[in-house]
């Protein structure tokens, strides 16, 4: 019990020292930490919030959120986004009102649409990208800088709607906001007005695309053809009297869904083929499973890759009432009203006594054992697009000999001092032109 033996040894009114071993742990090797409070202190207390790393737990958690709520982040959110968003509310006036107009704008029948794009946008970015470094005489390009984001944000140009602003724009400014709601922990002013301020460009630039919109086509924000993305979805949609989108909420939810894509498609695509790599026997099976008939068994490589590599490993939520936790077991614990809980989705995905071999890597397991799209009422409102994109994005680079992360290199990404991977150099499968 390294760990636990180490934080027990600071004195418990030294809590800046704790707290600074467990993200140093965190930060350094999660899967060694969670795998020991797991065994010895799976509902673990701290100054920072009480860690809950047992999937029955973490369940309990997500799927309770009249007890859990999001207030941990949802005023932040709200303030860069400058109007309310269901990721930031809990209860039926906003949550889950604009969770089920989300569900009509992001509907299942867009799994293969979306694909198809993504499947285009990322076959032009790779041709781009070889072309420009064997232009530069090399043999390497920068996979997540001159495919991942760009190919994201061009998805989100074409599928979401955000037509007219420019992709680098895009993700600029949705890390911005990801940064300072998200992974901000000691709420640092800069990074927080940072965030603000990025929200603010994203909700003015959105209300110039809904003005332009509604010009060409008054009244219907269309020009009577069919939707030509969700946006467009959006403004055409005719609601009930009392569940209307004013162009504003529109403007929130459009937003509100970059912010919960960008960085995290982007992200995902790079971990995803990180975590193939450094597997050479599930690459290969990735591999041949690209060029074949059976688009589902790829896209389960590609998830089970990202289950040891979530782009949220865990997700705070804020305990409004007295709660006891995994009632009945020997875990059992009570909370007080005001607690910070954190739900340690990496840690749950590899609970021994719910999963069987979590270190294995295996395809072919039951979907309940992934939370790399979240759980409970706050998962991923975009799981069918997401689906999509992802793996299709995976999928391109697989289906290029070649181009692949260079030998050894596996682990080699650059996070560049942000929270997000930034950097990460793959092969482009050829010689550059002597």
């Amino acid at each position: 019990m390294d760990f636990l033996a180490a934080y027990d040894a600071i004195p418990e009114s030294d809590a800046a020292r704790r707290v600074a071993l467990l993200r140093q742990r965190m930060k350094g090797d999660g899967p060694a930490l969670f795998r020991e409070l797991r065994a010895a202190r799976p509902v673990f207390a701290t100054p920072v919030g009480v860690f809950v790393t047992r999937m029955p737990d973490v369940v309990e958690v997500l799927s309770t959120p009249d007890v859990f709520t999001v207030g941990v982040y949802g005023p932040t959110l709200e303030e860069a986004l400058h109007g309310p968003f269901m990721l930031a509310r809990d209860g039926a006036d906003v949550h889950w009102h604009d969770r089920g107009h989300a569900q009509l704008m992001l509907p299942a029948e867009d799994f293969g649409p979306v694909r198809r794009l993504t499947a285009r946008l990322a076959d032009d970015a790779l041709d781009r990208a070889v072309a420009e470094a064997h232009g530069q005489g090399r043999t390497t390009f920068d996979y997540i800088q001159e495919y991942a984001a760009p190919v994201a944000a061009r998805v989100a140009v074409e599928y979401l709607g955000f037509t007219g602003v420019d992709e680098r724009t895009l993700h600029r400014l949705s890390r911005r906001v990801q940064w300072a709601v998200f992974v901000n922990p000691d709420r640092d002013p800069e990074v927080h007005a940072s965030g603000v301020a990025a929200g603010k460009e994203l909700h003015d630039l959105v209300a110039a695309v809904i003005e332009r919109r509604r010009a060409a086509a008054p009244g219907t924000g269309a020009d009577g053809g069919p939707p030509k993305d969700v946006l467009d979805r959006m403004l055409r949609t005719v609601l009930p009297p009392g569940a209307e989108m004013d162009d504003e909420r529109i403007n929130h939810q459009l937003v509100g869904y970059l912010i919960g894509y960008q960085q995290n498609a982007t992200q995902c695509a790079a971990t995803a083929l990180k975590e193939l790599a450094a597997r050479p026997d599930a690459l290969a099976e990735a591999e041949r499973l690209a060029s074949g008939p059976d688009p589902a068994s790829f896209d389960a490589h590609v998830w089970e890759a990202l289950r040891f590599h979530p782009f949220v490993p865990s997700t705070p939520r804020l305990c409004v009432r007295g709660h006891v936790l995994a009632a009945g077991t020997p875990r059992e614990t009570r909370l007080a009203a005001g607690t910070v809980v954190h739900a340690c989705m990496a840690s749950a995905m590899f609970d021994e006594t719910v999963v069987e071999e979590p270190y294995a890597f295996r395809p072919d397991r039951t979907p309940v054992h992934n939370m790399v799209l979240g759980h409970g009422a706050h998962d991923c409102v975009g799981r069918y697009p997401a689906r999509a994109i992802v793996p299709e994005m995976v999928h391109r680079v697989l289906l290029r000999p070649g181009v692949r992360p260079l030998p050894g290199a596996d682990g080699a990404m650059d996070y560049a001092g942000t929270p997000y991977p930034q950097h990460y150099t793959v092969a482009t499968g050829g010689a550059a032109p002597s």
